[in-house]
């Protein structure tokens, strides 16, 4: 099976398993690149605050443009902001100097257990104070909003969830939900990470990013790398209160966002086609994975809103054990290493393909798992 006679025709290895790897690039994205087909199409700066894509943003996201913060990609969204949001939280107030001096607790971070691990895991190992909410396989991975208002209601923090979350695939928390919290508690931070959320259609599920207009205390995060297909491109925006936009883009440089760039976005963006095609693309790729490998002795695979699958072992093998095995054949999926004095030994995570990858990727688990 590792051999390229064995792949089904186009797929080569090694295999990375994901409908963001361009081969879903929006059509309307490839159209605008046509305005770009001379020698000296790019020879201008685009604006320098990119204001044509801050606009068009906040017009899908019932936001201003006020409240658009850009970068290029999410990730360096997450290692600029949230140390500057903690930082600047401890400094307000004396009693929280005090506790972070003491014990590093000025401002926790509160965030469900299995979730993005770079925000708690870079806590962790700078020594502040991370609450895990748990969220457990027999529940469906729901998150006890009564546990974070009771969390809360202890002392104020930063709470960060991923919604739909990675790596459970499901929504986490919903607007009527969130709300509450908000007024509740306007001393506590609440980020929403939405970087898979397109890939749930608005009619199942209502966006949080609108209510970024009413709560200061509210932040919402998003990508163009996963269900836009522009991972390449690498652009990805923070919605939050005018100011705190201000104070970011103070740090950065203008032109961030390139003319190629920001037409690919808008161009995705007014796309009406594309998000409902990934969408149902995505629903029939997951049940050909999830179907698969339920069917398989040891492993249990759980429903997921988004684009990729996670499962576990139930026969005492560990997701390391596997992403090794699988690795050895071209086929590349992801484990979770312990961190915050949490272990997921038995899980993994599969990120779904097109259909031949999908079907080749459990051939390929089928006789890893066969050979012991």
């Amino acid at each position: 099976m590792n051999s390229k006679a064995d792949l089904p025709a186009g797929v080569s290895l090694p295999l990375n398993l994901g409908l963001n790897d361009g081969t879903y690039c929006p059509q309307a994205s490839l159209d605008a690149m046509q305005q770009f087909n001379s020698r000296t199409a790019l020879r201008n700066y685009t604006d320098a605050n990119n204001d044509r894509l801050r606009s068009t943003i906040a017009a899908r996201d019932g936001v201003t443009p006020e409240h658009v913060f850009l970068r290029n990609g999410s990730g360096p969204i997450l290692k600029q902001v949230v140390p500057h949001v903690i930082k600047e939280a401890i400094k307000s107030s004396p009693r929280r100097v005090a506790r972070h001096l003491l014990a590093k607790n000025g401002y926790p971070i509160i965030t469900p257990r299995l979730t993005y691990s770079k925000v708690p895991r870079k806590a962790s190992e700078l020594g502040l104070t991370v609450h895990m909410l748990p969220l457990r396989p027999e529940d469906g991975f729901k998150l006890d909003v009564g546990l974070l208002d009771a969390r809360l209601a202890k002392q104020e923090g930063f709470v960060y969830i991923t919604s739909p979350n990675n790596p459970t695939g499901n929504v986490l928390i919903t607007r009527a939900q969130l709300e509450p919290l908000l007024q509740r508690y306007p001393s506590s931070t609440f980020w929403i990470d939405e970087a898979y959320v397109q890939y749930v259609d608005e009619a199942e599920h209502e966006y949080i990013s609108p209510m970024v207009a009413r709560y200061p205390n509210l932040l919402v995060s998003r990508t163009f790398s996963f269900a836009y297909g522009l991972a390449g491109i690498r652009v990805g925006y923070l919605l939050a209160r005018p100011e705190l936009v201000r104070e970011l883009d103070k740090q950065l440089t203008d032109y961030r966002i390139g003319m190629l760039q920001e037409a690919m976005v808008v161009a995705g963006l007014n796309d009406p086609e594309h998000l409902p095609f990934v969408r149902a693309e995505c629903a029939r790729e997951a049940r050909v994975l999830i179907d698969g490998m339920n069917a398989l002795p040891g492993i249990e695979a759980f429903p997921t809103q988004v684009n990729f699958v996670f499962a576990r072992f139930t026969d005492g093998r560990t997701g390391a054990w596997l992403k090794a095995r699988m690795a050895e054949r071209g086929v590349l999926i992801k484990a979770f290493e312990p961190y915050a004095g949490e272990r997921y030994d038995e899980y993994f995570r599969v990120t779904l393909g097109i259909t031949a990858e999908n079907l080749y990727f459990l051939d390929v688990l089928r006789a890893v798992l066969a050979s012991g």
